[in-house]
């Protein structure tokens, strides 16, 4: 590995400049900060660990990890998990990491509580962006202050220093895949996802499905494409009822499972399992449906590494001066009975 030394010597510079271009100090030419960093990514210059850390500490950094952990969105246990996780590991480096759950998505109560964390003079920022007018209010202070953002599990139009999450389109087009699989490419299937039709991950996801049935499947008829059912923690009706009326009905594709209670629903009115259901994010909680074949397969997008990454991605940026790649896509996972 090369030293500053010997990234001095080849640039032909001293190494107080190396120093000061590695650790992002003024005082340098453009044509000598590109030289350097171009010697030192060539030669895998890695700065030396105790360095990292005696720098992270004299900046005293502090980060906020935003997380929507309300009844609905049993999704973010696991990110918020590997969040807590990463927090600990960049304590050793004299960064604080304070996650902020927020327990509603009502506007009024979002809009207190960033107004909040506002207050906090946060040097990073990690938050799934909703559509919501106050969060992209927050959005529009952070950028007007410098406050680098990391978008995580959603992305909008809006400036950030990465994304890293699901390409929802390729979700859909996967689930389209299974289900055709499991149905052997024809038949009549529905769709339903909970709560609501305006995020991304809905839209998307639902786009990539119906794309990829259009190209690749034509036998299969999905009945409900213009009126994908719309549930609530307890409210089936709609959804057990086209179950019941047509007996054709061969798979389900849930988009958003809520808190998985749909399936348990279906699995009372279809104890043989005839209709094979897909959905998306696997619930350690929930395993036991995959098992017992009440679900037929889900597909993950790894919420550990969207709990884990943003955090690492503001420590690179604010300490060693690393802009990440634009959006870093999570692998989609697909989980049967026979490997959870």
């Amino acid at each position: 590995m090369i030293t500053i030394r010997e990234i001095a010597k080849l640039a032909n510079v001293s190494r107080g400049t190396v120093d000061r271009v590695l650790n992002n100090r003024p005082g340098v030419s453009e044509e000598t900060i590109v030289k350097v960093r171009t010697i030192a990514d060539e030669y895998g210059y890695e700065p030396n660990a105790l360095g990292q850390m005696l720098a992270a500490k004299k900046k005293h950094l502090h980060f906020g990890f935003i997380v929507f952990d309300t009844p609905v969105d049993f999704f973010f246990h696991d990110v918020i998990k590997a969040a807590e996780e990463k927090a600990v590991e960049l304590k050793t480096f004299g960064v604080e990491v304070t996650i902020f759950r927020l327990k509603s998505l009502k506007e009024t109560d979002v809009k207190k509580e960033l107004d909040m964390i506002e207050e906090e003079r946060l040097d990073g920022i990690a938050i799934t962006p909703l559509q919501l007018p106050s969060i992209d209010q927050f959005l529009l202070h952070m950028e007007e202050n410098g406050i680098p953002v990391v978008f995580y599990n959603m992305k909008i139009e809006r400036p950030s220093l990465c994304y890293v999450g699901c390409n929802y389109f390729e979700s859909g087009r996967v689930a389209a895949g299974l289900i055709a699989m499991v149905i052997q490419e024809e038949g009549k299937i529905l769709a339903a996802t909970s709560f609501h039709k305006e995020t991304r991950s809905f839209t998307d996801r639902l786009a990539g499905f119906i794309t990829e049935l259009t190209r690749e499947y034509p036998h299969i008829n999905l009945v409900n494409q213009n009126d994908v059912f719309v549930f609530q923690k307890d409210e089936y009706e709609p959804v057990l009822k086209a179950i019941c009326d047509d007996e054709e009905i061969k798979a389900l594709y849930i988009i958003n499972p809520g808190d998985y209670g749909i399936c348990e629903a279906i699995a009372k009115i279809d104890p043989s399992h005839r209709i094979k259901i897909i959905t998306n994010d696997l619930l350690k909680e929930k395993i036991y449906l995959l098992k017992n074949k009440t679900i037929t397969a889900v597909i993950g997008q790894e919420p550990e590494i969207q709990g884990k990454l943003p955090l690492q991605i503001l420590f690179d940026y604010m300490c060693k001066g690393i802009l990440p790649v634009k959006e870093h896509i999570t692998h989609l996972s697909i989980y049967i009975k026979q490997n959870v």
